[in-house]
């Protein structure tokens, strides 16, 4: 969906290239003042086609915003800012009416005239005029190149069984999504490795139908209202919000992660809080190095230990949710 937007360039590489198009343009006959003419009106005709194909394709190459799904829309919010995206998308194509009018109104001129001065005036002009339009939309490509470079990046989320992973940071969500599923986020010891979406898949059969499920890696949060929290963060509450049938909460008793329990634990009850709707399951990770008692499931990313018994929980909570 997002890898067909096409690279968008300035408004001088996008003169440039119509120019390029233009020199290469003649047009043949055997009346030297006809084939003057016609040469003239030709390259005119290819450098406005070339610039206005140009900036349609660009408007066209970015999806609707209004028809993306939600979590598409407060993905693009969060990152670039969905009116300013809007708003250069709206000054592109103005860009675009306005060199179609600028040579519908000269066209007819340049057949009808017979004076090549008057000919060669006129295409200066056009080239003149349409230039400067597209100078003025250049700060508009600008953003919409660097929107381009981020949303053609975004996770393809399908329409199947969601589970998210949520926590703090460095508790170990990526490694339980590597372990769940053949996604490979990035993993470190340090807080926010994950700074983006990141979606694996596992498949398992129910009553003789193979079932696929969709796993979400999210950004580490931490314990504080909506209003202070990062864009790294806000990303995580999107896919909580508009896309977990699950969540897996995941604490690290160990508090290697750099967060206390009670931090850990104050989290946990703001997400229940945030989403009472959504059953969540609570688990221990690391624990190959402490296992302490507790009413939450544990789990090791590094062993595997206890990875069976929560996919079998997923399962269970999913298929109770569906009835």
């Amino acid at each position: 969906m997002f890898k067909r937007i096409p690279n968008i360039k300035s408004a001088d590489e996008i003169l440039d290239g119509a120019f390029r198009r233009v020199k290469k343009t003649s047009v043949h006959d055997r009346d030297r003042f006809y084939k003057t003419k016609k040469t003239i009106i030709a390259k005119v005709d290819v450098f406005v086609t070339q610039v206005v194909s140009t900036l349609e394709k660009y408007v066209k190459g970015f999806p609707s915003i209004e028809n993306l799904p939600r979590f598409y829309q407060e993905l693009i919010d969060i990152k670039i800012d969905v009116d300013k995206l809007r708003k250069s998308l709206g000054a592109v194509d103005w860009a675009r009416k306005t060199c179609q009018n600028i040579y519908a109104k000269q066209v007819s001129s340049l057949k009808k005239t017979g004076n090549i001065d008057f000919l060669k005036q006129k295409q200066k002009e056009i080239y003149g005029r349409i230039s400067s339009v597209v100078k003025q939309v250049d700060e508009h490509l600008k953003l919409l190149n660097e929107a381009q470079n981020i949303i053609k990046w975004f996770p393809e989320i399908q329409e199947v069984p969601t589970i998210v992973i949520a926590g703090y940071p460095n508790v170990g969500k990526s490694s339980l999504l590597k372990m769940l599923s053949e996604a490979k986020p990035k993993v470190a010891s340090y807080p926010f490795t994950t700074q983006t979406i990141h979606v694996g898949h596992m498949e398992r059969v129910l009553n003789h139908v193979k079932i696929r499920y969709q796993l979400i890696d999210t950004p580490g949060l931490l314990d504080r209202p909506l209003s202070e929290r990062n864009k790294i963060e806000k990303q995580a509450i999107a896919a909580l919000t508009h896309l977990a049938d699950l969540i897996v909460f995941v604490l690290d008793p160990t508090e290697q992660c750099g967060y206390s329990m009670d931090n850990q634990r104050n989290l946990l009850r703001r997400v229940k809080k945030m989403f009472p709707d959504v059953p969540v399951i609570v688990v221990e990770n690391k624990s190959d190095i402490m296992r302490r008692r507790s009413p939450y499931l544990k789990i090791s990313c590094v062993t595997g230990y206890g990875i069976p018994d929560l996919i079998k929980r997923m399962m269970e909570e999913l298929n109770q949710s569906e009835r």
